[in-house]
């Protein structure tokens, strides 16, 4: 069923006043926010991490490997234990969402990129999955830290910014904080006007499009 959409543009505030007077399913909603881009995806790429103040209101499952006790993580991987990803015993997106590692085994773990690439969880520095502080990288994943990418072959960016439960306030900062971080990452060669339209959704209701400034 294709998604209807409010023609009309809201500033965020109301557009979130609007996404929550929308039909309340049983469960709670992830709200979700879809910009269009101007850009050609085959020679311009955005991609960068941001740090929701509130989070997403899920809790991501991280695994590790390291080369030192890492604590605050969810599965913790040996070396020996990436033979399991190929084998299909570890299932990336079901067993773990978020792939954190070392530079040192980049190596060793560019020999699963078929299949932790298509997953989405291949470890990779631009968005603070090869890192020599692993601690800290999964505790900014727990908190709300999320890899905001343009499609591989569209120039659209779909991610959450919470749930439907989440007060107004903490929907519009974690807003917020991705648009103004989607402009601090405007790639060379792009339009003046070069985000096209955002729009707020959730995964039952009408979308609601967003007046950017």
């Amino acid at each position: 069923m294709k998604r209807q959409r409010d023609a009309q543009s809201y500033p965020i505030t109301e557009a979130i006043n609007k996404l929550k007077s929308g039909p309340k399913p049983k469960f709670d909603s992830t709200v979700e926010l879809h910009i269009n881009l101007d850009i050609d995806p085959l020679k311009q790429t955005v991609r960068f991490p941001v740090n929701l103040p509130y989070g997403t209101g899920k809790n991501k499952k991280v695994a590790v490997l390291s080369s030192r006790k890492v604590t605050n993580a969810d599965l913790v991987l040996t070396e020996s234990d990436l033979t399991k990803i190929e084998s299909g015993e570890l299932k990336p997106k079901i067993d773990f969402e978020v792939f954190i590692t070392e530079p040192k085994f980049m190596p060793i773990i560019a020999k699963y990129a078929k299949i932790l690439g298509p997953a989405g969880v291949m470890p990779n520095p631009k968005n603070g999955t090869v890192v020599e502080d692993i601690e800290k990288s999964v505790e900014l994943v727990k908190k709300g830290k999320v890899d905001i990418k343009n499609e591989k072959d569209f120039p659209i960016i779909h991610t959450s910014i919470g749930k439907i439960s989440f007060e107004n306030k903490a929907l519009e900062e974690n807003f917020k904080e991705v648009i103004n971080t989607l402009k601090q990452n405007k790639p060379a060669k792009t339009n003046p006007v070069w985000i096209k339209s955002v729009y707020l959704a959730t995964s039952m209701g009408p979308s609601v499009k967003v007046l950017i400034d």
